[in-house]
């Protein structure tokens, strides 16, 4: 079974996502900051990994530095419903760090967890 990370602040974000993922099949790990997510991701390899951009302590730009560094960024998908300055602009700044899945909160679940199929099927291709 393929395995996605979810990384979120909010916990409804995380139970929703977890749920819908778990109901497509997916084995889910959470994680409420990006602290956390480390400790996940050093240890786990995840198909795909969804994360928010504004939480406390390390945030989602540093998962996707990571996951570039791990060359690895194609897995990743950023969503964001915005902070101090709208979603977009968090989203545009993750698309000039080279992700190329992004989402507004509330995201269009079916369109997310198509976007989740298409990542883990491409690296099986692969």
């Amino acid at each position: 079974m393929d395995k996605v990370l979810v990384i979120d602040d909010k916990e409804d974000i995380r139970s929703v996502l977890k749920d819908m993922l778990n109901m497509s099949g997916y084995e889910v790990d959470t994680a409420a900051d990006g602290k956390s997510a480390k400790e996940l991701y050093d240890k786990n390899e995840y198909a795909a990994v969804i994360t928010d951009i504004i939480m406390q302590g390390q945030n989602g730009f540093d998962i996707i530095l990571d996951f570039r560094n791990k060359n690895q960024l194609d897995r990743v998908i950023v969503i964001s419903g915005g902070g101090r300055t709208s979603s977009e602009d968090y989203l545009s700044i993750a698309k000039n760090f080279g992700v190329t899945s992004i989402f507004s909160k509330p995201p269009n679940y079916k369109d997310l967890i198509a976007k989740v199929d298409e990542i883990v099927q491409s690296h099986k291709q692969a």
